[in-house]
């Protein structure tokens, strides 16, 4: 008689567990160190989506991250740690995290960084006068 009940309640527990993982973000474990730099409005057309307007915390992605165009739709955050140059020593503000949504590649010949924020995103967590900073980086799965 106990063992209906047992399974009943495992099941249970069970199912609201799995539940529970949906409603959690994962971020990959990898977190890698660059620079980030920020590009201005328009943000279309992009590499990913053509004419699609896909909002304004979106990034383009260097050859680092691009992969061949399978960075397309993906999440980063991106976290500012410091300034590249002495002219903004402490350009990180606010949280100086953001997350944004790879839109763009950005090519060799004029990509100054891993990463190009589109300008609101960088405006979120760093000074856009000091224009380069370190970052830190991470796939982030919504």
């Amino acid at each position: 008689m106990a063992l209906p009940f047992f399974r009943s309640t495992l099941f249970t527990a069970l199912a609201v567990f799995v539940l529970c993982l949906g409603h959690l973000s994962f971020m990959s474990n990898a977190q890698d160190d660059g620079t980030a730099t920020y590009y201005t409005p328009p943000y279309t057309p992009s590499a990913c989506y053509g004419y699609e307007d896909e909002g304004t915390m979106i990034a383009a992605a260097s050859d680092e991250i691009w992969n061949n165009g399978a960075a397309c739709g993906e999440m980063y955050q991106v976290t500012c740690v410091s300034g590249t140059n002495q002219g903004t020593p402490y350009p990180c503000w606010g949280s100086g995290t953001v997350q944004v949504k790879i839109v763009d590649y950005c090519p060799p010949a004029s990509c100054r960084g891993t990463i190009d924020l589109s300008q609101e995103a960088f405006a979120s967590i760093a000074d856009p006068d000091s224009g380069v900073i370190n970052i830190s980086y991470q796939q982030y799965v919504p």
